[in-house]
């Protein structure tokens, strides 16, 4: 395929190691049809991220990404993290009149429950099943144009990132798959990630919400950096990522 995108290659060069660990340069050049030199730039970028490591001749993996799972799978891990960070966020940081972009993560649905005692929100989500959710609440919910995705059932593509660049959010509430070393924030789906991105950037205040899990983890795509957003919530971190990551805006809850 001529003139294909570097997102593109990128899931090609990673879906090819993640299945053989060790690819060559000339398989990575047949694969995606591209020039050996634009590999090359395509490989150093990677690596820079931490997802692979060059090696002569070609390059290995280095971690295994995070898989793509679906929703009922994601919504069983780490519960009782999830609700305390949920908690958290609804009591320090929504209050009556504003308007809020909850996206389709998990740990982001943990907070409907506490919506319930405010009156005057506006909120507008990419997921069908919290816009479900939070219609029992009698909430006003706007829900953008876009093609649904099925695990997650997140609405998608360019038709949702247009819609919501006409939005302004006091706040937006994201979750996020992989939170690498380098402080990238990350999620397996390129799509999903263009979505959290136009939301952080059409955001007063933008916090990731996140369990323990997800650090050190690695995903395809990269929607923002810990210095693009305003908080990172998280809880009961173990000693050693606590050492690794001690940025000031990450809050940690225990």
């Amino acid at each position: 395929m001529k003139n294909m995108l570097t997102a593109q290659r990128y899931q090609i060069i990673l879906q090819t190691l993640t299945q053989q660990g060790i690819c060559k340069l000339n398989e990575l050049v047949h694969l995606t049809d591209a020039s050996e030199s634009t590999i090359r730039r395509d490989l150093d970028e990677l690596e820079a991220k931490g997802l692979l490591e060059r090696i002569h001749g070609g390059a290995r993996l280095l971690t295994k990404l995070t898989p793509d799972q679906s929703q009922n799978d994601r919504e069983q891990l780490n519960r009782s993290d999830k609700e305390l960070i949920a908690r958290h966020v609804a009591n320090h940081d929504i209050h009556d009149g504003q308007v809020i972009f909850l996206d389709a993560g998990t740990s982001v649905q943990e907070i409907i429950p506490f919506l319930g005692r405010f009156d005057q929100l506006s909120i507008v989500t990419n997921s069908v099943t919290t816009a479900l959710k939070l219609s029992e609440q009698h909430l006003d919910v706007f829900l953008p144009a876009g093609h649904l995705k099925q695990t997650t059932k997140a609405l998608v593509g360019s038709s949702t990132v247009n819609d919501l660049m006409s939005y302004h959010f006091d706040l937006a509430l994201i979750g996020t798959n992989g939170i690498a070393v380098t402080g990238a924030l990350m999620t397996p789906d390129i799509d999903e990630a263009n979505v959290k991105a136009v939301a952080i950037k059409n955001a007063t205040k933008a916090i990731v919400l996140s369990d323990q899990t997800k650090f050190k983890q690695v995903a395809f795509a990269t929607f923002a950096s810990l210095a693009d957003i305003s908080q990172l919530v998280t809880a009961h971190l173990t000693a050693p990522l606590r050492e690794q990551f001690k940025q000031e805006n990450i809050k940690e809850l225990s």
